[in-house]
């Protein structure tokens, strides 16, 4: 009676798990750059005192206008 409820929770949960996650990108541009662009739009997002959905947004903008986009 519980088995199959419980089969399908765990085969929810490994599966969000196993999603991969999103990375910028920028063709010539190392993953160890991509890192320091990304750590000054969060921090100029920062000085701005924004926080939450807000703050994402900004540092999603911030990346694509210097080139950047998610894969």
């Amino acid at each position: 009676m519980y088995r199959l409820p419980l089969a399908i929770a765990i085969l929810i949960v490994l599966a969000a798990c196993s999603s991969t996650k999103r990375q910028w990108q920028k063709e010539g541009v190392s993953a160890f750059d991509t890192a320091n662009v990304e750590s000054e739009c969060k921090f100029q997002t920062g000085l701005a005192k924004i926080k939450g959905d807000q703050a994402e947004e900004l540092v999603r903008h911030c990346m694509q206008a210097k080139g950047f986009r998610l894969n």
